[in-house]
């Protein structure tokens, strides 16, 4: 049984479950069409009469009480052995050039609009000033250097039909497609719009995370159809970051000739890119649209659709009715409602390998000594019994139940934030060993923690969780309402504080009062570990944001100074700092899974998406029309 939801301390409530499916009598109007390809996994569920939803209201009710029985018809725990591992490759290598294919042949949808409702965003044209959650708004239209396969997630040529890189790891060179139109006449793509890229990339207004990947490194045009980066350090995430997903996605390639042209106004009104689909509106608060790109596509894409609506709906259940009256056609839900709308006769489309991870993140875990921020007053950060409360977090929750609550049985144990066997380098098994003495649920060990740490149920100690709706990532609200019942018994008094991802993003970058008050939960897409020893680096990004600490700067900076690149050694270094983050419990980990959306198959047959692009659904011309 997953907890109950009693006593749950919350500034904005969600709108009661009864009057929101009330809305599935409302929103009878037939919308746009939606876009999916082949169906990497389907669950079996029954189908129900479909206009019993639309009379009957206490469909809502059946939620809650049939999703529990039901758990294991959406059970698999086959995962990420898919997933090829992260090579490091010690000697200069030619990626292979994929022929660029025919143009596909499209089939005749039965709607012009595919309309697909997922959470809120930061809404801007200017991709290099959000971050990833909002990435949704350019993946349609704009595109990246470096591909990723949408069945194997492995990253293949897209924009740079081939790359190389020099022996220690610090010159990249790629060779780029020739005769790629912009849209909107802006002329050929060419290395010079991918410097200006790099330029917006670190400029000072951006907020993208591959801003400190490419810190003082260059771009330079060799000719119009080659670009060079040059790192100070070694860079062997390189091609991940200017991918359009695994770790990259937020370098867009978009045309120089716009900005210079029209200027920063011009590309605000209609931003010109090279993919598929092709800018047609946006309208504040409620979604963006594109339409398909005439002429055939310089890869050969032909999606079905004419036109794709990404529809902003902030809550899950308003998601839910609104697929099931046909107003919308593809709906990112909750585990719990895809169940429902499962029995209502919608199919899932999942991504391509199971790459998404779910955290709980702390704030005021500063403890890197070049880092002013750190504050010891903060409960689960004092230097003597913050580890005790930390570890008290951690025993208090039923994971296994959580599994079944959150995802309905559809993943796997994370056993540290972000490593897995499958990425080869780093990872530790002697975590899976001392998982249940020092992670394992257990209510009295977590109470008597947090009584070494001054706290208890009669002094409990004030914990609030940032709540936000973001894009394709229903579990995290899930998640934290259930945390409440874990913690609450153990001495922790929990205030959910329903935000914006944004807000929570800017909050934990500023290290401020507001964060330190309490954490965040996030879900995350696959990506090397290198990556993460950037990432995780005060030295590296003068932020962290999470849990800082001396070890992984040290770390950092011994691996950027590496000569050559040694795997062994890169393999030690991140081991270490994984040994780092478990045995002085970092963060909350909880579970790997696959990124699952549903769909009206009157309307959609297939989506195919490998669920770790910077957009995580993507791949819009395999999102396919039914017949």
């Amino acid at each position: 049984m997953a907890p109950g939801w009693s006593g749950i301390h919350r500034w904005f409530l969600i709108s009661p479950l009864i009057l929101v499916l009330a809305l599935v009598v409302a929103c009878g109007s037939a919308a746009p069409e939606v876009i999916e390809r082949e169906v990497v996994r389907e669950v079996e569920v029954p189908v129900e009469v479909e206009k019993e939803v639309v009379k009957e209201v206490e469909v809502a009710v059946e939620v809650e009480k049939e999703v529990v029985r039901e758990v294991e018809v959406v059970k698999e725990v086959e995962v990420l052995k898919e997933i090829p591992k992260e090579t490091v490759v010690e000697k200069t290598v030619i990626a292979t050039p994929t022929p660029i294919p025919v143009v596909t042949e499209a089939v005749e949808a039965k709607v012009t609009r595919v309309i697909y409702a997922l959470g809120e965003v930061q809404e801007t044209n200017r991709h290099w000033t959000v971050s990833r959650p909002s990435y949704y708004q350019f993946d349609p239209y704009g595109e990246t250097l470096v591909g990723l396969d949408a069945n194997t997630n492995e990253r293949i040529p897209r924009l740079a039909e081939s790359w190389e890189w020099s022996e220690d790891g610090r010159e990249w060179t790629f060779h780029l497609v020739k005769g790629v139109p912009f849209h909107f006449g802006y002329g050929e793509f060419t290395a010079h719009d991918a410097v200006a890229a790099h330029h917006r990339t670190i400029g000072e207004d951006s907020q993208s995370s591959a801003a400190s990947f490419f810190g003082d490194a260059t771009a330079e045009a060799l000719d119009d159809y080659t670009v060079q980066y040059t790192f100070d350090g070694l860079s062997l995430d390189t091609p991940a970051i200017l991918s359009r997903g695994f770790g990259g996605g937020e370098v867009l390639m978009l045309s120089k000739n716009q900005f210079d042209t029209d200027g920063l106004e011009g590309f605000d009104a209609k931003p010109a890119g090279t993919g598929s689909y092709q800018y047609l509106g946006r309208e504040a608060g409620q979604g963006i649209w594109f339409e398909k790109a005439p002429g055939p596509h310089w890869r050969g894409e032909n999606p079905d659709f004419q036109e794709v609506e990404l529809r902003w709906v902030r809550e899950d259940l308003t998601r839910l009715a609104a697929l099931l009256t046909g107003e919308i056609h593809v709906a990112a839900l909750s585990r719990e409602l895809q169940l429902e709308a499962g029995r209502r006769g919608m199919k899932p489309a999942a991504a391509g390998v199971p790459t998404n991870y779910l955290s709980l993140f702390l704030g005021g875990m500063y403890f890197s000594q070049a880092d002013p921020a750190y504050d010891a007053s903060v409960p689960w950060a004092n230097p003597t019994t913050g580890i005790l409360v930390r570890q008290a977090m951690n025993k208090a929750i039923d994971r296994q139940e959580m599994l079944q609550h959150v995802l309905k049985g559809d993943g796997e144990l994370m056993y540290n934030t972000a490593y897995h066997p499958v990425l080869g380098n780093g990872y530790n098994p002697q975590w899976e060993v001392d998982w249940e003495e020092l992670y394992g649920y257990d209510v009295e060990a977590a109470k008597n923690l947090m009584a070494q740490a001054g706290f208890g149920p009669d002094n409990p100690m004030p914990f609030t969780s940032y709540n936000y709706f973001s894009a394709d990532e229903p579990e995290t609200a899930v998640m934290l309402e259930a945390l409440i019942n874990y913690w609450e018994p153990v001495g922790i008094d929990v205030t959910l504080l329903d935000s914006e991802w944004g807000t929570v993003r800017k909050e934990y970058r500023a290290k401020g009062e507001f964060i330190k008050k309490g954490g965040w939960g996030n879900v995350i897409t696959m990506r090397s570990l290198t990556t993460r020893l950037r990432v995780w680096s005060f030295a590296a990004t003068g932020n962290g944001g999470g849990y800082e600490t001396d070890l992984q700067d040290e770390n950092y900076l011994k691996y950027i100074a590496l000569e050559t690149v040694d795997r062994e050694a890169i393999d030690g270094l991140i081991r270490e700092i994984g040994d780092d983050r478990y045995y002085n419990f970092a963060d909350i980990p909880f579970f790997w899974f696959r990124l699952t959306v549903m769909f009206n198959p009157d309307v959609v047959e297939s989506w195919t998406f490998p669920g770790t692009a910077s957009s995580k659904t993507s791949h819009w011309d395999l999102l396919k029309a039914a017949q």
